[in-house]
């Protein structure tokens, strides 16, 4: 392998010299650099760039984690990448799929190379994902409580009440919820709001709840489901915008005016809501990507850079 030295011997100039062209810092006379370059294209030079990483104790790359696609991932990774590239990281984005896969991205971080991981969904417990923390900073947006892994999640019980409430102040006494796995903290925070909103409205009919591992087909589903409800509810509240856009899809399929027929709510205050006029939740969730990024880059430069306020709020439909 051609290294820095072969590159003086033959061009008789010095190693700081060549150094400097090969990193690209520092002033070189262009008579000099030509020279170099020359050489390094001759004797086919290619910088180690995994030595250099190494030395420098950091590859200015993060992992992006995430177990399956759903529409929300493209927003969130949007997000993420901007905010890294202004502070100068490139993000991978690896679709883990399953829990071998997922170990195995994790175990990049004991090689260098990666410097750090953000994880959008996981599959493996949080105790075994934790276990990579001593090769460098994870964090996440999902609720977990966890020592080693940074959380920067949204409560969404007293989000999830300010909805009840405001729905009901609406007047709206039937409302079905469309919810994730309740595997999920959120979720669970979610049925906690839904079971206390009931003790305290027992007017309000909130028994209506549907519950899915994923956004794929969720919104046909709970949509074919509804229209085979012997009492309907008057509004639907969802986890995702788009499972509430395949939802309305479906309806109109069968001629139910959305929403004069049942108001339907999203959550995400993604572009699908925007796109498709629902009324969503906004929970932050780029807000969530800049602080969990801000996170990772504080753990690796020691600095204390200060994270965005996190404001939850009712959109409104135009």
């Amino acid at each position: 392998m051609t290294t820095i030295y072969d590159l003086a011997k033959k061009t008789g100039i010095s190693k700081s010299t060549i150094s400097r062209v090969v990193s690209g810092n520092g002033y070189v006379s262009e008579e000099k650099r030509k020279i170099i370059l020359n050489a390094m294209h001759e004797l086919n030079y290619i910088p180690n760039q995994v030595a250099k990483n190494l030395r420098q104790k950091q590859t200015k790359t993060i992992g992006f984690l995430v177990s399956d696609y759903f529409p929300l991932v493209g927003d969130f990774i949007n997000s993420f990448t901007k905010i890294a590239a202004k502070y100068g990281y490139n993000v991978n984005v690896y679709f883990t799929q399953n829990a071998k896969n997922e170990l195995k991205t994790l175990r990049l971080l004991t090689t260098r190379a990666l410097d750090a991981v953000f994880i959008l969904t996981r599959i493996n417990s949080w105790d075994t994902i934790s276990s990579y923390a001593d090769f460098g900073p994870i964090s996440t947006w999902q609720r977990v409580e966890h020592a080693h892994i940074y959380s920067n999640y949204i409560d969404h019980y007293p989000v999830y009440t300010d909805v009840l409430n405001h729905l009901d102040g609406l007047g709206y006494k039937r409302v079905g919820h469309v919810l994730s796995s309740l595997r999920n903290a959120n979720t669970r925070a979610r049925v906690k709001a839904i079971d206390d909103f009931k003790l305290k409205h027992p007017d309000s009919n909130q028994d209506y709840q549907l519950f899915y591992h994923g956004q794929h087909n969720a919104g046909a589903d709970a949509a074919d489901k509804w229209l085979h409800a012997k009492e309907r509810p008057e509004a639907m509240v969802f986890f995702a915008d788009f499972v509430a856009a395949e939802f309305i899809a479906s309806l109109r399929k069968h001629h139910v005016k959305v929403p004069q027929d049942c108001l339907v709510v999203g959550s995400d205050n993604s572009e699908i809501a925007k796109l498709m006029n629902i009324p969503t939740i906004d929970l932050c969730f780029r807000n969530q990507a800049h602080n969990a990024f801000i996170y990772l880059y504080n753990e690796l430069n020691d600095q204390q850079l200060p994270f965005e306020k996190q404001t939850p709020q009712w959109i409104d439909a135009d």
